[in-house]
């Protein structure tokens, strides 16, 4: 049986994926950011900066959003649990529990 989330829950979760999302692109754009700083810098030539641009927008980025936007939002939530996007703690114990089996599978496909 499928859990029922309250219409804020479901709320709630979209905020939280879009938070995540945010999060692991901030991330993946900080290592860009890197490339472009190298390339400034005379490390790397305009055709690497490139490279890395294009590969960066046709992979990173492309996963990125098909993750978030294909995932049911309490999917992606409890993924950013187990990855320590969010603490367990930051989120309310009600929802938190309801999310709880979702995180533990999360947890058994990471490790397997």
């Amino acid at each position: 049986m499928a859990t029922e989330y309250t219409r804020k829950e479901k709320a709630i979760l979209r905020q939280l994926a879009s938070e995540a999302w945010e999060s692991e692109l901030t991330g993946e754009l900080e290592q860009l950011f890197e490339s472009f700083c190298s390339w400034a810098d005379k490390g790397i030539s305009a055709f690497d900066l490139s490279d890395q641009i294009h590969e960066f927008h046709n992979g990173v980025s492309r996963e990125l959003y098909k993750r978030y936007t294909a995932l049911p939002p309490e999917i992606a939530v409890a993924r950013a649990v187990v990855l320590g996007i969010f603490s367990e703690a930051s989120i309310d114990p009600s929802l938190l529990e309801k999310l709880r089996p979702l995180i533990e599978a999360h947890r058994s496909w990471e490790k397997g």
